[in-house]
């Protein structure tokens, strides 16, 4: 293992932020297992994996993905896997994500093989760990967290040349595991200018850093046939996941707004109150035609 020590490099942001990632940015890159240090303490580490991936290669490459815009703007293909918090107007409870109802068999082995990586996690950032243990156990249900380990949540990258941006809504100060599987691909390397450095990411690597502190992006990816891939499998911890109650609250909280729903279904004066709003738009609408009608007949 190389031991890289480096300061922080002062560079403006605005220059980076939500542009594509380029090689060109930085003049240190890493294809070696390397572990990084700021001002003495552990900040990155870039290992090549030598647990069986096979399993988690099947998961990520049998499912469909949905391309969608994250809340920073950047438009991805991808798929959530563990758990979701509340979303206001959306989703007013705490559940399993799309993955684990579309592809149960895949979503346990994609969140299962955190138990196979998070043990590194702990050996080269032990201080860094037992916070994230710790904040974890006292803030988030046994119910919201995956397996016997500290994260909640992930998501799978599909084939994304992310542009430069900041990871959102972990529990600060801590760090997310990511897992790179790729085939047949040229470019793809995750590049940090802060750090000066670009890492290789090769197949069956594993990159654990702070994404809500440095900012970060994929460089372009160039496929060399059909059956190319890059696939990134990222394990974090979710800080709106405290609000969750225990699984079975949860689960009646779900039912409770069903059954509010299905009132208003029903309800007289909810029906007519909608009745009228489409009675506004209706009418409306025919006196904008009737005044067209006027207009055209002088």
């Amino acid at each position: 293992m190389k031991e890289l020590h480096l300061e922080r490099l002062p560079i403006d942001k605005k220059d980076y932020k939500k542009r594509t990632a380029l090689l060109s940015d930085v003049t240190n890159f890493i294809t070696d297992d390397t572990i990084v240090y700021l001002d003495g303490v552990p900040a990155l580490l870039y290992l090549t994996l030598q647990d069986d991936t096979s399993g988690l290669r099947w998961a990520v490459k049998s499912q469909k993905y949905q391309s969608h815009t994250r809340s920073n703007g950047l438009k991805q293909e991808s798929n959530l896997f563990g758990y979701t918090p509340r979303i206001s107007y959306r989703q007013d409870y705490c559940t399993i994500t799309a993955m684990a109802e579309k592809y149960p068999k895949q979503h346990t082995v994609i969140s299962s093989f955190i138990e196979n990586i998070h043990e590194y996690y702990e050996k080269y950032f032990p201080e860094t760990y037992d916070l994230h243990k710790k904040t974890v156990d006292e803030r988030i249900l046994p119910d919201w967290k995956i397996g016997d380990t500290p994260f909640t949540s992930g998501i799978v990258n599909k084939n994304n040349a992310l542009k430069y941006h900041y990871d959102t809504g972990n529990f600060k100060g801590i760090l997310s595991n990511m897992v790179v599987l790729k085939k047949g691909v040229n470019g793809g390397h995750l590049v940090v200018p802060e750090l000066n450095i670009a890492l290789d990411c090769a197949d069956n690597t594993l990159v654990i850093f702070n994404g809500q502190d440095l900012i970060h992006g994929v460089s372009p990816i160039e496929y060399e046939d059909e059956g190319a891939y890059r696939y990134s499998v990222v394990y974090y911890s979710l800080e709106s996941i405290w609000k969750c109650e225990p699984l079975g609250d949860e689960i009646k909280r779900i039912q409770k707004r069903k059954t509010e729903r299905e009132k208003n279904r029903l309800n007289p004066e909810h029906l007519e109150k909608l009745k009228q709003e489409a009675n506004k738009g209706t009418k409306k609408s025919q006196d904008e035609l009737n005044e067209f009608i006027q207009k055209t007949k002088k």
